[in-house]
């Protein structure tokens, strides 16, 4: 009895083995017979995450000239003002130093954004494959259409060859009245 056992284990695990390892040449097999599926399940698995970065640009050498700028005004400033100089003139020129004010030095975002390419891959693969359904669909209509007008063309000329037979039964019909016109 134990003898039965051993071999029935040893039995499943060669089976195992052989046939319920999924190898990488097993794998490889069935993503190329289901491509689109494979895609998908590693949208899903292994989604690419979108990330956004953002660098900020200072134009420092503009910065530096308002800096050199206003240096240079506000010691002229302070030379002006130790100089012997009436009430007026002084509160005309703080008033000008006062209005006058650094300019906000502006920044650049630079954005990058990166796409989830097996997601987008996958929905191209759907989109070619429901176009292919829709102009194999679209050529049967076709050649429905090619078919029905070859019957209509068909009847067409059978219903003129009808009419001229029926014209010329007629004329044989009454012949003999018509021929007595003419004569």
């Amino acid at each position: 009895m134990s003898y039965m056992i051993n071999k029935y284990i040893i039995f499943c695990f060669f089976w195992y083995v052989l046939y319920g390892c999924a190898t990488p040449n097993k794998l490889n097999k069935v993503m190329n017979k289901l491509p689109e599926a494979a895609a998908k399940e590693c949208s899903v698995r292994f989604p690419i995450k979108e990330t956004i970065d953002t660098v900020t640009v200072i134009d420092s050498s503009m910065l530096q000239a308002y800096e050199m700028e206003f240096v240079y005004l506000y010691s002229m400033l302070d030379s002006l003002l130790g100089n012997q100089v009436d009430a007026e003139t002084k509160k005309e020129i703080v008033t000008i130093f006062q209005e006058k004010k650094v300019p906000v030095v502006k920044y650049k975002y630079i954005t990058k954004v990166q796409e989830n390419t097996a997601r987008c891959q996958v929905i191209l693969d759907s989109c070619n494959k429901m176009s292919s359904l829709f102009n194999k669909k679209l050529d049967k209509e076709q050649e429905k259409v090619k078919v029905l007008t070859d019957k209509a063309e068909k009847y067409r000329k059978r219903k003129n060859e009808y009419l001229w037979l029926i014209i010329a039964l007629l004329l044989w019909i009454f012949r003999k009245p018509i021929m007595k016109l003419f004569v």
